[in-house]
């Protein structure tokens, strides 16, 4: 089983390393891995709560608060009063967020794209199939874990 773990770390450490996700910056924007996800997830939610994003994304209330406050302040996000809950705000992306968060979007789909150049539409195929099957054993593994 050590052994299992010490791969598994190195690939992750490897992988990490390949896409630049522990750059302060991901993708050139100026923004760290974690206000870029909630960029992203706030973009394909349209519109959401900040309580939706800490339970989607595992993070700490305190930091996604600061996280939305800074990004507020960068004009990328909009709150409003909830028409149902004053107690919460809804959160959606400003014009500027949006074009932010397509930058994202198209950038993440390139940095693939590069990735898999040179790569035999074989190689990709099993790459593919080998992302799948770990996604859905790991899922359900986390599942087993709450």
């Amino acid at each position: 089983m050590d052994r299992i773990i010490a791969d598994i770390r190195r690939f992750n450490r490897f992988y990490t390393n390949l896409l630049g996700v522990l750059d302060k910056h991901v993708l050139d924007t100026g923004y760290s891995l974690t206000e870029a996800r909630v960029i992203i997830e706030i973009g394909m939610m349209e519109t959401c709560i900040a309580n939706e994003l800490v339970q989607l994304l595992d993070i700490d209330r305190s930091y996604m608060s600061r996280i939305i406050a800074k990004l507020g302040k960068d004009g990328l996000i909009s709150k409003e009063q909830s028409p149902s809950d004053s107690r919460t705000s809804r959160i959606r992306l400003t014009p500027k967020g949006a074009a932010l968060f397509e930058q994202l979007d198209v950038k993440s789909d390139e940095q693939i794209v590069r990735l898999l150049r040179g790569l035999s539409p074989n190689e990709i195929q099993e790459i593919h199939a080998s992302m799948l099957m770990i996604h859905q054993k790991l899922s359900r593994a986390g599942e087993d874990m709450e």
